[in-house]
C-alpha cells in the first residue's frame, strides 16, 4: 500500500498540484488541478471538459501528480507555457524534472456532471476521476503539498489586524474577503484550519 502520509497528503483533504499529461503523439502537458486522497490506493481529481489535460487523461488512462510549490512552474502550468526543458528526459510520460515527489496515476472510473453545485457556473460539463496508484517516488524527504487553507487564513488574520483601523466601506471589504475565504477553508481544508477561522470570524463580527 502506498504510505502518502510520508508526503503530508492526508484523507479527503483537497491539494493543489500540477497534473502532467503526454498525448498520442508524445507532446506533453501541464495543469494545476485539485486532487484527493481517498484511501488505500485511490485518489480522485475533478476536471471540466475542454482541457488538454483532459484530453490526454481520456486518450492515455493515466496521469502524473506532480508534488510541488514552485510558484513559477504553477505559473507556467496555469498559462500553458511550461516549456520542455521543465520535464524529464523519459519519452512515455509527462513528469516535472526535479519535482520533490510525484504519483502516477492509472484512471480507474470516470463520472460526467454539470457544474450546477459548482462556484463557476458555465456550460462545460466537469469529469471526475477516480485513479489508482501505480507509483509514488519521493525525491525530497520534505515534499509537501500546497493547500489554499492556510494562505486563505493567513490573509484573514493580516486583515484583521487592520479591520478596526480601517472606515465602514474598508470594513465590509475584509468581511466579504473573509467570507470568500472562510468558504474555502470549509471545502478544502483540515478541521484545525477551519476552526481557526470559525474563531476569526466570531472576534470580526464582535467589531
Amino acid at each position: 500500500m502506498n504510505d502518502l502520509s510520508e508526503i503530508g497528503i492526508e484523507k479527503n483533504i483537497h491539494y493543489e498540484c500540477i497534473t502532467t499529461t503526454i498525448d498520442k503523439n508524445g507532446k506533453k502537458n501541464a495543469g494545476a488541478f485539485g486532487f484527493q486522497y481517498l484511501g488505500g490506493d485511490k485518489v480522485y481529481c475533478s476536471i471540466f471538459e475542454g482541457s488538454k489535460t483532459l484530453k490526454n487523461i481520456l486518450d492515455t488512462n493515466e496521469y502524473v501528480v506532480n508534488i510541488t510549490q514552485n510558484p513559477l512552474v504553477f505559473t507556467y502550468s496555469t498559462l500553458d507555457c511550461l516549456d520542455d526543458e521543465y520535464y524529464t528526459d523519459d519519452d512515455d510520460i509527462a513528469i516535472i524534472k526535479n519535482t520533490p515527489a510525484f504519483i502516477i496515476v492509472d484512471v480507474d472510473e470516470i463520472e460526467i456532471k454539470t457544474p450546477e453545485n459548482f462556484p463557476i457556473q458555465g456550460d462545460n460539463n466537469i469529469y471526475s476521476i477516480v485513479g489508482k496508484i501505480r507509483k509514488v517516488a519521493i525525491n525530497d524527504k520534505k515534499a509537501s503539498p500546497f493547500n489554499r487553507g492556510m494562505p486563505a487564513l493567513i490573509e484573514s488574520l493580516v486583515n484583521f489586524s487592520r479591520y478596526k483601523m480601517v472606515g465602514e466601506d474598508e470594513r465590509k471589504v475584509y468581511m466579504d474577503r473573509l467570507i470568500e475565504n472562510q468558504r474555502v477553508i470549509n471545502k478544502v481544508s483540515d478541521e484545525k484550519t477551519k476552526k481557526a477561522i470559525e474563531k476569526l470570524k466570531i472576534e470580526y463580527e464582535k467589531n
